[in-house]
């Protein structure tokens, strides 16, 4: 039965599932949990606390383990120098791609292409398209952070009173580190929110700081109240 409109959803429950869907179509803003596909709506089922697209929903109905789709990168899928992966040991940035001729006896085999890829703790690996199965693509859409994002919270920091500098990265702004000082002298350390744990629920929460002494590690915060976070903690 449908229920209703809430905040610009539609929503439907059903006795196996709950249905939720953007009233407006053009307005696709919700995102698949599992494997973290753009989707005009998801789906929770009876018993569970996630939100999924039909896809992963069908997968978890039939018993099997929903996820990302496998990457097919080759061919007729190449990858860009700039987009981001995700495989079980963290998320990978390609840095560089080329082609390689190999010869099979006398045949000259189609070429093949070969990418480098760099973790974010600097870790590089170079790997053929054809053996990166367990690695899966994140969507351009997904890029969370944004030049005006990061405006925000500069002017936010600065608004509570705070002093801060940035590491220059405004180019990429995922890669961008704030160092903030508080009120009473204690240095934090603020980075956007990794995109594996960004929450599509929750899309204004984008910032984590931390502090090294005495140790502490903020919730991930929007703006606004990371800046009070800082500022209202007591030493």
């Amino acid at each position: 039965m449908s229920v209703g409109r809430h905040f610009g959803m539609d929503i439907s429950r059903m006795p196996r599932m709950t249905y939720l869907r953007a009233a407006d179509r053009s307005n696709c803003r919700s995102m698949c949990a599992t494997c973290y596909e753009d989707c005009y709506g998801i789906y929770r089922l009876r018993g569970e606390t996630t939100w999924a697209c039909w896809r992963c929903t069908s997968l978890k109905e039939s018993g099997q383990t929903p996820g990302p789709c496998l990457l097919n990168t080759q061919p007729p899928r190449k990858l860009r120098v700039g987009e981001q992966l995700r495989s079980p040991s963290g998320v990978w940035d390609v840095t560089g791609s080329d082609h390689v001729r190999e010869w099979e006896g006398r045949r000259l085999r189609q070429p093949a292409c070969v990418y480098a890829v760099t973790r974010e703790d600097g870790h590089t690996e170079t790997r053929r398209g054809r053996d990166m199965e367990g690695f899966h693509l994140i969507p351009a859409a997904f890029e969370h952070i944004t030049p005006a994002r990061c405006n925000e919270l500069g002017s936010m920091l600065t608004a509570a009173g705070l002093s801060w500098e940035d590491n220059g990265r405004r180019d990429t702004p995922r890669r961008l580190k704030y160092t903030v000082t508080g009120p009473r002298g204690r240095q934090w350390s603020i980075r956007p929110v990794a995109p594996i744990d960004f929450d599509p629920w929750q899309p204004s929460d984008l910032w984590r700081a931390v502090r090294s002494t005495p140790p502490h590690q903020s919730p991930v915060l929007s703006a606004r109240p990371l800046a009070d976070h800082i500022r209202e903690l007591p030493a």
